[in-house]
């Protein structure tokens, strides 16, 4: 008597692929959300330093002067006016790290805190203004954001305080190939480039001197393995292998014709 093959019905296969696919998904799910968790190292409470950014030449500093008396007139020629546009105008620091002042002269504010600077302004403005106060802030922070960002480029900030976390949220946070335990922060003191690496899984990122961000920083994200890996892919070896699977396809595709013809 002859044998009868039992071959497996068609739906059966189907379901089994398509479980294989769902059980792959969701492996390869729970590694890529265990690769990209931040602060993975614990929830302690962290001492975060509240360091003050410094002025840096190119700096644009906005300096408002005021008596603590009734007569402000004093006090008027030392704030500029604001543009046309309503925009305030600021002190520029020069390449040398100096503002000039009105009537004062050439202060040294690079290197300085705006607090620092701001008692030194107070010091030299007692010749000229009766009780004075200074107010100074920056009107241009600007943080350069490059790497696997989902939106590189220059991000301007209109606060004092951008920590490395405000910049990479302004840019969108990270890619899929944004590699977190290597983030580089470019910055520049006394005249050279100073490079920090941190990592943003790591709790200690808060105690990190670049946490908080000084203007003109450049913070660069560097890319994972993986993204290395496709930017290393020979397209002659992408090409075979696709042509490979399509051969493979239509090969299965007529092997399940016939076999469904002989049954």
């Amino acid at each position: 008597m002859k044998e009868k093959l039992i071959y497996p019905c068609r739906s059966t296969v189907v379901c089994l692929m398509i479980c294989t696919i769902l059980f792959t998904a969701c492996s390869s799910s729970k590694k890529i959300n265990k690769d990209y968790i931040y602060f993975k190292n614990g929830t302690d409470t962290v001492a975060i330093p509240q360091k003050e950014p410094v002025i840096q030449p190119g700096d644009q500093l906005s300096i408002r002067v005021y008596s603590q008396t009734i007569n402000q007139e004093q006090a008027a020629i030392f704030n500029m006016p604001a543009s046309a546009d309503s925009q305030l105008i600021g002190y520029q620091v020069s390449p040398e790290g100096n503002i000039e002042i009105p009537v004062i002269g050439s202060i040294k504010a690079a290197g300085l805190t705006k607090n620092q600077l701001q008692a030194v302004l107070m010091q030299k403005l007692t010749n000229y203004v009766k009780n004075p106060t200074v107010l100074i802030r920056f009107l241009q922070f600007n943080i350069n954001v490059l790497g696997e960002v989902r939106s590189p480029g220059t991000r301007q900030f209109r606060v004092d305080r951008v920590t490395i976390i405000d910049a990479i949220s302004a840019a969108g946070d990270l890619t899929d190939y944004g590699k977190r335990e290597d983030v580089t922060v470019i910055r520049e003191e006394n005249g050279k480039r100073i490079y920090h690496t941190v990592d943003l899984r790591n709790k200690n990122l808060f105690e990190s001197p670049v946490y908080v961000l000084q203007p003109n920083d450049i913070v660069y994200v560097g890319p994972n393995k993986t993204k290395l890996k496709n930017l290393s892919v020979d397209p002659e070896a992408q090409r075979r292998t696709g042509l490979f699977f399509t051969i493979t396809s239509v090969i299965v595709s007529v092997g399940t014709l016939i076999i469904t013809a002989l049954r």
